[in-house]
């Protein structure tokens, strides 16, 4: 067998010698497979001469030369490399030097996937690159743009300057669009989704947009395999403009007959009734379709799920849920660390697919320098066949706060309504044995200690935020009203608000101003037998920061919080990113917290002014402030040093 051949290069930098050979190793696969031949030379000659040229080295020489053993040798006189310098125009420039600068870089950055700084310059590349930028000052409304080369300066140092003549012409607007194949019906609904635009600049955002709403009507309408086709024309006289011609054929509407599961292993057949059902029989809409495939995926138990539609007749079709199990159990272990509860370890074992049901089963343990903490959860996600999730919870708590112990065990159950992505209730039963011991408080400042709380809790959140976990960006509220009451050595009852809101505002640089404002309070029908624990406390990482947690108001001659009925507390915090994993913070916060409900006021509040440095982490940021107080009095802390992860409320 013949001995295979091997390439030698010469006359490069080891860099770029090892970058090239890399990239011509894909091609050479033929010629390292067979001996060396003077056509295989020629071929490996033409591949790094090929390689160099969109590196930049247009004017490089490459020779090759066979001195035996096998052995192709490549000599390689690289020349100068011409890089793309400045792109500047004389003209009327409607766009901004950077932006011209990235228009026109754009295609040989993405093709070349190199920096800018590198971006080779070839004969050809001037002429992509002025379309692109003609290509945006359309996008722009600018329909008549014209931008072409006029004129390339190469200099010694490799640097490729080019100028552009650009002839923007005048911004077009949206015109009245002309519509085929519509229903008089159709045409009057659609004019009120099109006149917003009239008038507007015709860039392509309005375009777009006015599009998608259209497109949106006749999927609203029940006509899902509507064919829309678009086509523009320009008008020269005034109004300059563009009119769009919607060409619509809506075909028909289908009644969904049949739904069959394929895929399904491990889940009974009848819990996707309460998914599916409410399909069969009604108007095909896919984003009703999807949206029970979400809701599925939701549940854990699938990996994959699809819903494809499958015409019977011109008025029926057939829906098949495809679906791929996932592994619904699994362990999980976390850790923490907070300012109020130090070190925080905890475990969990979750079933998402619990007896085959699509419940979720879930055991939780958890421990921190503050105590412990074990519940057990069942989750189902449509009780009764009706989309509100029901979960049971038993639990147990023993926790140190500053002043008492606490240790309880509880069982909850509660129901979940959320009808869209913005709002959601609950509703929660709960019943709680609660035992209380001094730890720094006396007897008389704890109140009662041993007694059994039983209480009903409606709670609803409105959440515009643009995320979760990271928000930078929207509104969040979340109000909370509870009837509760205690039964042991003292009867009391109470009813108890909380409303907690905040508003984000990001600038276009991302830096963002915070507004946050929080009040609460609980009316017993015995202030004196009120149990510390139902107090309400005040103070902290997301209270008012020149305190450390709950050490807000008035303290018990041990030093310890005592609590109230009734708090306010406001912030407002301006943020600014670093970069995408650091942030700095300033802020301002006021508050007040009141022995007595019908003490709270705004007057007089504490006031606390900070600094403070965040990391955004995927669970969440984490945030180490300091909060300094502004109007100190006797008994109070200067300031508060707060660590915590996550987003404020």
């Amino acid at each position: 067998m013949s001995q295979a051949a091997t390439v030698m290069v010469k006359g490069m930098e080891e860099d770029l010698r090892k970058r090239m050979s890399g990239l011509m190793q894909p091609r050479l696969e033929f010629i390292l497979d067979r001996p060396a031949t003077e056509w295989r030379a020629d071929d490996a000659a033409f591949f790094m001469k090929e390689l160099l040229i969109k590196e930049g080295y247009a004017e490089s020489k490459v020779d090759w030369e066979l001195p035996g053993n096998n052995l192709i040798l490549l000599r390689v006189s690289l020349g100068v490399k011409y890089v793309i310098g400045k792109i500047y125009t004389t003209s009327n420039n409607p766009i901004t030097e950077e932006l011209l600068d990235d228009y026109f870089t754009q295609p040989v950055i993405q093709r070349e996937l190199t920096k800018r700084e590198r971006a080779p310059y070839l004969k050809d590349y001037p002429a992509e690159g002025a379309a692109n930028v003609e290509n945006y000052l359309k996008s722009e409304g600018y329909w008549d743009a014209k931008v072409e080369v006029a004129q390339v300066t190469k200099h010694s140092n490799g640097k490729v300057d080019i100028r552009l003549t650009m002839k923007r012409g005048l911004v077009h607007q949206v015109l009245t669009p002309k519509f085929t194949g519509v229903t008089a019906e159709h045409k009057t609904s659609l004019k009120k989704i099109y006149r917003p635009y009239i008038g507007k600049i015709a860039n392509s955002v309005n375009i777009t947009e006015m599009n998608n709403l259209i497109n949106k009507f006749y999927r609203d309408k029940g006509y899902q395999f509507a064919k829309i086709s678009v086509s523009s024309m320009h008008q020269h006289t005034k109004p300059v403009g563009i009119q769009i011609q919607f060409d619509v054929d809506s075909g028909n509407r289908y009644r969904i007959r049949k739904i069959f599961v394929e895929g399904n292993k491990k889940t009974q057949d009848q819990r996707f009734n309460r998914y599916i059902g409410p399909l069969e029989g009604a108007i095909y809409d896919e984003a009703k379709a999807n949206e029970v495939a979400k809701k599925l995926l939701l549940t854990g138990a699938f990996e994959t799920v699809r819903i494809i539609p499958e015409k019977v007749n011109s008025n029926e079709l057939d829906l098949v849920l495809e679906v791929i199990e996932s592994k619904p159990r699994f362990i999980r272990a976390y850790g923490g660390v907070a300012s109020f509860d130090g070190l925080v370890l905890g475990s969990s074992y979750t079933n998402q697919n619990f007896l085959k049901k699509l419940q979720t089963f879930n055991i939780r343990t958890e421990i921190s320098n503050r105590g412990l903490l074990g519940e057990i959860s069942l989750t189902e996600p449509y009780f009764a066949g009706v989309p509100i999730s029901q979960t049971t919870r038993i639990y147990a708590l023993q926790r140190r706060f500053d002043g008492y112990k606490k240790a309880l065990t509880g069982l909850e159950t509660s129901f979940t309504w959320k009808p869209n992505n913005y709002y959601a209730a609950k509703l929660s039963g709960t019943v709680e044995y609660v035992k209380l011991a001094p730890d720094g408080l006396t007897p008389i400042e704890i109140g009662p200690d041993d007694y059994l709380n039983t209480r009903f809790t409606l709670e609803q959140t409105l959440d515009f935020r643009d995320n979760p976990v990271l928000p930078t960006d929207g509104y969040h509220a979340r109000w909370l009203l509870e009837q509760g009451s205690i039964n042991g050595d003292f009867s009391n009852s109470y009813l108890r608000t909380d409303l907690k809101t905040s508003y984000r505002y990001s600038f276009e640089n991302n830096s963002r101003l915070v507004f946050r404002l929080n009040a609460g309070a609980i009316f017993p029908s015995e202030s004196n037998d009120l149990p510390v624990d139902l107090r309400l406390f005040s103070g902290g990482a997301d209270s008012v920061r020149s305190f450390g947690e709950r050490e807000q108001g008035a303290l018990a001659q041990s030093g310890d919080p005592l609590g109230g009925e009734a708090y306010w507390n406001a912030s407002a915090e301006f943020v600014q990113p670093f970069n995408d994993l650091f942030s700095g913070v300033i802020f301002l916060d006021a508050g007040k917290l009141v022995r007595e409900a019908s003490d709270l006021s705004f007057s007089n509040p504490s006031y606390a002014a900070g600094l403070g440095l965040r990391i955004d982490l995927p669970v969440g940021p984490a945030r180490f402030e300091y909060g300094f107080n502004l109007n100190q009095q006797p008994g109070e802390s200067s300031g508060a040093f707060h660590f915590s992860i996550g987003a404020q409320f």
